[in-house]
């Protein structure tokens, strides 16, 4: 128990593990298809918001949003709309981004040129209960969902891994121990 701890406080050292606000949503770290990256810096979550529309048109729902950067890493421009945005909840379901126009971050609708990179806060109506495990982007050429195979889930694996090597060594070492 003692060297999982060890292994497992090593490891998130070295993949510089950050605590996020959603289950599943990485902060800080840079997602890409070789066509755009995308970097969540946060996620919040009000029941209302400063500016229209302030409250979510939908009773029980509160105001999700995300700080997002993307940077068109690609050879063509690409299309930036805040519809191309989802959040993805536990029961798989997916809310859609909307702008919110009088937002001082709101996230531009721009054609982007290769080599740019535009940030900005895409908002999200969500029920006050959700458990959002994800962040998609699409937008018919792109496909992100962040997390990915993040570093959080390679430092699992890697404990899953290590407490099932260990397991075989003991049993191993405990048949060796029987035979004569």
């Amino acid at each position: 128990m003692v060297l999982m701890l060890l292994l497992s406080s090593v490891l998130a050292l070295a993949f510089n593990i950050q605590p996020v606000k959603a289950e599943g949503i990485i902060i800080g770290e840079w997602f890409t298809d070789g066509r755009i990256a995308l970097c969540i810096h946060s996620f919040e979550t009000a029941p209302t918001i400063d500016y229209y529309p302030y409250k979510p048109d939908t009773s029980g729902y509160i105001w999700a949003w995300v700080d997002l950067s993307l940077e068109n890493v690609g050879t063509k421009e690409i299309s930036t709309n805040s519809l191309y945005a989802y959040l993805k909840d536990n029961q798989n379901y997916m809310y859609r981004g909307r702008s919110v126009a009088n937002a001082p971050k709101n996230f531009k609708l721009l054609d982007l040129p290769p080599g740019e990179t535009l940030r900005g806060e895409i908002y999200f109506e969500v029920p006050q209960d959700a458990i959002i495990v994800a962040f998609v982007w699409y937008d018919y050429k792109s496909y992100i969902v962040i997390p990915e195979f993040s570093s959080i889930t390679i430092l699992l694996l890697l404990m899953l891994t290590t407490l099932i090597a260990i397991i075989f060594v003991k049993k191993e070492r405990k048949l060796k121990s029987l035979l004569p």
